[in-house]
């Protein structure tokens, strides 16, 4: 009797897991990283006395990886998508970056073409499924995957839309379009766009981190420090955009001294509902 107890008790307390799959809460980050070089192609450079000798290099660029490692393990983010990734930390290729930042905290490491500026990325240990990426103009594009959860599949997708002036609207418009054929996904990237721009999200019926509930955050680090702000209109560019029945709370946008004077990342909570 004893026996048939507790296997009732585990059966009843499965199910019970199963039938609570949601609502669903994650903790994700969206951050443009800016090949680890504020900005500037080629990874971290060393700019100290050019005559340094190559251990000295590479001694400053360990200190450089242990930081961002440091801020990505206090984090402790169910995914962290990025933008102006760089295949290697450092300009002397002695670091891999993903082996040295992603690979001691996710299991599942996703990543798209790598081009000169732009190399977008999926870190997480939930698995993605139906890889795929989508072109706009030029070098830009957005990585694709599935998530599933139970009987739902969560899009996820790592973005960086152009600048430039002849692709921007329309790779904006693009990508709102293709956003409305997914019932549930989460799109994190660098918009480069200005407030009024992404209200195109909210317009569309989408939630958004930045620009959402809480307000504007500012990311485009460098602009802010030149002009002595905390914050200033359309400097708000890296978000995270959900569909309306993912809930965006506890968003945040803070500096961690890694990529200042280039991006700052966006950080919130997620909550996927029924």
């Amino acid at each position: 009797m004893k026996s048939k107890l507790i296997l009732v008790f585990l059966l009843s307390s499965a199910f019970c897991a199963s039938s609570q799959t949601f609502p669903l809460k994650l903790r994700v980050a969206t951050y443009n990283v800016g090949h680890f070089n504020q900005g500037w192609a080629g990874g971290f450079r060393f700019m100290g006395d050019p005559n340094s000798n190559k251990e000295y290099k590479a001694g400053a660029a360990e200190k450089q990886l242990a930081a961002w490692r440091q801020w990505i393990s206090q984090e402790s983010l169910d995914f962290l998508c990025v933008q102006e990734w760089n295949q290697y930390f450092d300009y002397d290729s002695a670091f891999n970056a993903e082996k040295e930042l992603l690979q001691p905290f996710y299991n599942n490491i996703y990543f798209g073409k790598a081009h000169t500026w732009i190399y977008n990325g999926i870190a997480t240990n939930y698995k993605l499924t139906n890889l795929r990426t989508k072109y706009t103009y030029g070098d830009y594009y957005a990585l694709i995957g599935d998530l599933k959860i139970g009987e739902k599949t969560i899009t996820i997708i790592s973005m960086h839309i152009p600048w430039q002036e002849d692709w921007h609207m329309p790779a904006l418009h693009s990508l709102i379009e293709d956003l409305k054929q997914y019932e549930y996904f989460i799109c994190f990237g660098d918009t480069n766009s200005s407030d009024a721009e992404q209200m195109g999200f909210r317009e569309a019926g989408f939630n958004m981190a930045n620009g959402g509930y809480q307000g504007w955050f500012g990311t485009s680090g460098g602009k802010m420090t030149l002009e002595g702000r905390q914050g200033i209109a359309d400097a708000n560019i890296d978000n995270i955009i959900t569909s309306s029945n993912i809930k965006i709370m506890n968003v945040s946008a803070p500096r961690t001294g890694l990529n200042d004077l280039d991006h700052l990342p966006v950080i919130a909570d997620v909550v996927i509902t029924d």
